[in-house]
């Protein structure tokens, strides 16, 4: 299926996924589209209890404005059930797509997996947010941003929590905060935060946490005077600089 050169003024969502997913959806492109005035841009949604896959979904080249929640959203927990064993009830999200995306929202960007399912192979590439809040992902595994800006209002610009393998490269804010830190990584298994150069005056670049990190790595950054700061429950050997 492909979604093309469309423009939506307000609604629920621009595109949206779900949650009904036992049937699949595939092979989707969204591109050349303006999304004004709706709730969220780019929805997918599903829970545990429907089963079913969405992969190859491919977004790009969308203008998003006046988003009043948030720009994407990948969440397996739409409604709150209780955790189980991975069956055919059991959802998946992967392979899923990002590029060439500007949005001005109240929120960047909501990954949410499930502990038993993370979202899988996610990629940003070059996107800018103008939010108040940044993007957050938890549950995930085959996470990539590359040249990816989020300009925010409080928090870190990207939260990363209970996920495998992350490649961060190129990310910066060029409105920086002092309240806290550009990124946070919370028990994350192998980061790589490579090509990055923090605007001046970012004060923090990254903040890492949790007794369950992992193998975090440091490649070609430029830091000037941001810091980064490994919390105490952090093994030292476990991050590489």
């Amino acid at each position: 299926y492909t979604i093309t050169n469309c423009t939506m003024l307000s609604g629920h969502g621009g595109v949206v996924i779900g949650s009904e997913m036992s049937g699949d959806v595939k092979k989707i492109t969204i591109s050349n589209c303006v999304f004004d005035g709706t709730d969220r841009g780019i929805r997918i949604k599903t829970t545990r209890g429907r089963g079913g896959v969405v992969e190859d979904i491919r977004v790009d080249n969308i203008i998003m404005k006046n988003i009043k929640a948030q720009a994407i959203v990948l969440d397996m927990e739409y409604s709150k059930v209780a955790p189980e064993p991975v069956s055919e009830r059991t959802p998946q999200f992967r392979n899923i797509r990002f590029s060439n995306i500007t949005a001005y929202t109240k929120q960047a960007m909501y990954i949410n997996g499930l502990d038993e399912m993370p979202v899988s192979e996610i990629s940003l590439n070059d996107c800018v947010f103008e939010a108040e809040t940044g993007i957050t992902i938890r549950n995930g595994k085959d996470i990539e941003l590359h040249n990816v800006r989020v300009n925010v209002k409080t928090g870190p610009s990207l939260s990363v929590e209970k996920t495998d393998r992350v490649i961060v490269h190129g990310f910066v804010s060029a409105k920086p905060i002092t309240t806290a830190p550009l990124i946070r990584f919370t028990n994350v298994q192998n980061g790589l935060l490579q090509n990055s150069w923090p605007f001046n005056g970012t004060k923090t670049f990254v903040e890492i946490k949790g007794a369950n990190t992992k193998n975090i790595i440091f490649q070609n950054n430029i830091l000037g005077e941001a810091e980064v700061i490994v919390a105490d429950d952090v093994k030292k050997e476990e991050v590489k600089q």
